[in-house]
Parts: C-alpha cells; structure tokens; sequence
C-alpha cells in the first residue's frame, strides 16, 4: 500500500511539473491536456472515497475507475470548449417554441490595445432569440 501511494505521489508530481510547463494552442493538445487533468482529478477522487471506506485493500479499483471517469469528463470538456462543436445558447426561442441545449464555450482572441498584446476571451450564450 506504501509503494503504491509512493509511485502515485511521483506520478502526479511528475505529471504537473511537466504539463504545467507547456502551453498548447492546438485543439488536440488542449483537448488531452483536459483529459489528463480529468485523469488526475478521478483517480485523486477515487483515492479520497478509498480512504473512507473501511477495508481500503479490498476497494483500490476505485482509484482506476476515478481515473478513466476523470479522462471520460475531462475529453468531453475539452471537445466542447475547443470549439470543434457549433456553438449553442443555453436557451433558444425561434417561432414562439423554446427549446434547451447544452451551452457551449466560445473561445475568441482579441487584440488589447493598451496592454500591447492578444488575450483569449471565452464566452457563453445563455439566451439566444430569433426573429
């Protein structure tokens, strides 16, 4: 049980030094660097329930299962704000009818004039009418 929190402890170390350091403006990388934290945030998820329960030995499959849940979630995160998807309101009335989507993230970069350099700009539509 020592060694395998020990090599977890390295694992996440490691993995943050390194990813932490890189910045990705390309969807794919920004879509699996999303999964990889997911990852990270499951199987950290995973170890915390394991540690609630009464016999943690008989339950380390929560950690994996944490692990692949957070990389499931954290891909779908990074699919729906790279602006791969069209882009939705969370609500939209078109001829009198309503109708709920999943609202998604867009992502612009704009050029700021006083501070000499481009920023990224991420906006969601909440309501969207049509007339």
């Amino acid at each position: 049980m020592q060694k395998i929190k020990r090599i977890s402890a390295l694992a996440l170390i490691f993995t943050f030094l390194t990813f932490s350091v890189a910045r990705a403006e390309d969807v794919m990388q920004q879509t699996m660097r999303d999964a990889l934290y997911g990852g990270v945030a499951g199987a950290l998820i995973g170890a915390a329930v394991l540690l609630l329960t009464d016999n943690p030995d008989d339950h380390l499959n929560y950690i994996p299962t944490g692990a692949g849940i957070g990389i499931l979630a954290g891909a779908a995160y990074g699919v729906a704000t790279s602006g791969m998807m069209i882009t939705s309101s969370a609500a939209e009335v078109e001829d009198g009818k309503i109708t709920f989507n999943m609202p998604t993230i867009k992502k612009e970069k704009i050029y700021d004039e006083i501070a000499n350099r481009y920023e990224d700009i991420e906006q969601v539509d909440l309501i969207r009418v049509k007339f």
